[in-house]
């Protein structure tokens, strides 16, 4: 088990849509994520025109507007566990993939080489703040772009809520939701990505876990 210390961070739906706003105007971009009257979710649009350049060359590798304006959803990520993690590069933050020939080897005390759906049997459990999904979307995603089979979805998550802290938050890039259990995490919103041609549509959708009362 790979141990990660340190208390929950407080990240609402409110805290998401306030911080996003706040760096869309120091950009002079649309403030475009809103909550909705209950205070509870949120939704919004990113338009990136053309600008879909990725972080590397591999296939379905995040863009980087993808992580830039994430990153000003929640500025402080805490411990980040980055699943499916693909070409991400090594930081400060884990990473869990089943190939990590794209990226090189795995950082020791840090990094893995393994299932998501196991993700709980390498992490201790209530460890991560933040757990960034970029899970292949389809099976032809996963049989013709990645050559693997279809993730089972719903055991991630399963597996996902086990290494989140209470409080912590599951952002799932994907091009629909994934089954989730109500009695273990709160849905807090999604972004949808408006696509230029030739892309699919795509949102990152937001999950909380329960907090203990």
């Amino acid at each position: 088990m790979i141990e990660i210390a340190n208390p929950p961070l407080s990240i609402t739906a409110e805290s998401v849509v306030n911080n996003y706003n706040l760096f869309a105007r120091s950009k002079s971009l649309p403030e475009s994520l809103h909550l909705y009257p209950n205070g509870k979710r949120f939704y919004g649009e990113w338009d990136y025109g053309q600008n879909f350049k990725n972080i590397s060359e591999y296939k379905g590798a995040y863009s980087i507007q993808d992580l830039v304006r994430i990153k000003a959803c929640i500025p402080d990520m805490g411990n980040l566990l980055h699943v499916f993690s693909g070409s991400i590069p090594a930081g400060p933050y884990s990473r869990l993939d089943n190939n990590f020939a794209v990226i090189g080897t795995p950082v020791p005390g840090r990094d893995v080489v393994g299932d998501a759906s196991d993700a709980h049997l390498y992490f201790d459990e209530d460890s991560f703040d933040v757990v960034m999904a970029d899970p292949p979307w389809s099976k032809y995603h996963s049989e013709e772009i990645y050559n693997c089979s279809l993730v089972d979805k719903t055991k991630v998550m399963k597996s996902l809520f086990r290494v989140l802290k209470p409080g912590g938050i599951v952002i799932w890039k994907d091009f629909s939701k994934p089954i989730w259990s109500g009695t273990d995490f709160d849905y807090l919103g999604r972004i949808c990505i408006d696509p230029s041609s030739g892309h699919d549509d795509r949102s990152f959708k937001f999950f909380k876990k329960k907090e203990i009362l």
